[in-house]
């Protein structure tokens, strides 16, 4: 075993889906938000969720002491914490995403230390993508697994075709409808750029984009990372982003979803990596794609500008949709005035059921 106690932690931190390589980066991350002292209960922490007196006995520590860093670092965003039916509270360690990237940018904070955070997560992004960069060739040759993607676009109903059945979880009133607490947190990735010196290019987007479910919304409303939404206020905040053009992706399962995230084109990470690797999908399209009405087009340019994965362009002044680009998310076709894109059904991908071992933000 490594000596590294950051190392260590990486390596249990990698248990979850979305995994980190022990590269400098990541532990220069891991560095700045956890002490060595949490970093060493966090390399410890066993899978799944548990109560103090269960960690008490499973890791040999005085339940008094542990209790205390537990909920410390709860309200750092270091530990994921909810109550069960009894009412007590179950302690386990958030994944790298979503989970400790984002509760690092979820208040809307600019400070030095927020700065730093920023700086140090677009490092590890940036290598990331260096060695993608070496398996792109391999990335374009293999298939697309649909499953595999941690997101999944939902186009806006309004605009979906009466003329093909939509499955409840191709809507988004239907995924809302079976959730009872909901909490929204500023976008993590335009935060994260913010700080960086690279804002949205979307004039007026709304800051706090990011809608969180059921446990994790409590969670983060406890914990001060975001604010209660009732259901009328989030319909409210859905239609401001789709004005905005902004994507609705949310966690590509069926059952109790995680999060629901409004995503741009400039800020998103996991629209960017697909942009620059069209190999790696992190992202799973909705199962429908715009199309135009050349005869009715007025060439008015509106669908191109909303757009956020250049997948319109005007070619002699009338719109022309590349399928292939196309998330699905229906924004353009809310914005033509003359009602020339509608949307068409394209494939009939089924997410799978959330996986059992997920609890909460972690494993």
């Amino acid at each position: 075993m490594n000596d590294d106690i950051y190392v260590q932690l990486c390596e249990r931190l990698n248990k979850n889906f979305v995994k980190r390589p022990p590269v400098p980066s990541v532990l220069d991350f891991l560095r700045e938000i956890f002490t060595e002292e949490q970093a060493r209960l966090g390399a410890e922490m066993p899978l799944g969720a548990h109560t103090v007196q269960s960690l008490s006995r499973l890791l040999n520590r005085d339940e008094g002491p542990l209790e205390f860093m537990l909920e410390k670092m709860a309200d750092q965003g270091l530990m994921f914490v909810s109550e069960t039916d009894d009412h007590e509270k179950e302690y386990s360690l958030p994944p790298f995403l979503p989970g400790l990237t984002e509760l690092q940018f979820m208040k809307g904070e600019d400070n030095e230390r927020t700065r730093r955070v920023a700086h140090l997560t677009a490092k590890i992004e940036e290598d990331l993508h260096a060695f993608a960069a070496q398996l792109a060739p391999k990335l374009a040759e293999a298939p697309r697994k649909p499953e595999r993607a941690a997101l999944r676009t939902i186009a806006v109903e309004r605009e979906l075709p009466n003329d093909t059945e939509v499955a409840d979880w191709e809507k988004i009133s239907e995924i809302l409808e079976k959730q009872d607490s909901f909490a929204v947190t500023a976008c993590a990735c335009r935060q994260e750029a913010k700080l960086e010196g690279r804002p949205c290019k979307i004039e007026g987007v709304p800051e706090e984009a990011c809608i969180y479910f059921g446990k994790i919304a409590d969670y983060l409303v406890d914990r001060n990372f975001g604010r209660r939404l009732d259901r009328d206020e989030l319909i409210e905040l859905l239609k401001t982003c789709e004005q905005h053009g902004l994507i609705h992706n949310v966690s590509n399962y069926r059952g109790d979803h995680i999060v629901l995230c409004n995503c741009c084109g400039c800020c998103c990470k996991a629209l960017n990596v697909m942009f620059k690797f069209p190999g790696l999908l992190a992202i799973v399209n909705s199962n429908f794609h715009s199309v135009a009405d050349a005869e009715t087009c007025t060439g008015c340019g509106e669908c191109v500008a909303i757009c956020q994965v250049k997948a319109i362009s005007l070619v002699d002044d009338t719109a022309i949709v590349d399928s292939s680009r196309c998330m699905g998310c229906a924004n353009c076709v809310s914005v033509c005035p003359s009602g020339s894109l509608s949307m068409v059904r394209c494939a009939d991908y089924e997410p799978p059921e959330k996986p059992k071992k997920i609890i909460g933000l972690g494993q």
